[in-house]
């Protein structure tokens, strides 16, 4: 896994967990769940978002921003280009490796 370096905006949180190689970050107020994810990879993998799978090959993303944004659940997890993927209250996304 390639490490990059962490950016912080004003509107979102982001952090790479040292030993574990794990990435955490609050969604901007205007980014979708679906945005996140895939910047969130692609600053880990240090690579342009061209060079990604498809985040779609992985979960559908309307059904993603549909659950996450509802009450109802709290942590959607999935895997996607070698690391598993949860979105926290349609709020937060943690990657880490894949098992």
């Amino acid at each position: 896994m390639k490490e990059s370096p962490t950016e912080i905006s004003a509107d979102s949180t982001e952090t790479i967990l040292s030993k574990q190689h794990d990435y955490e970050r609050t969604l901007d107020s205007n980014e979708s769940v679906c945005e996140a994810v895939v910047s969130a990879v692609t600053a880990l993998e240090n690579v342009d978002i061209a060079d990604l799978e498809p985040l779609y090959s992985a979960v559908d993303g309307d059904a993603l921003e549909r659950v996450t944004s509802s009450n109802s659940v709290s942590c959607v997890s999935f895997d996607y280009v070698g690391y598993r993927v949860e979105v926290h209250d349609g709020s937060r996304v943690v990657i880490s490796p894949a098992e």
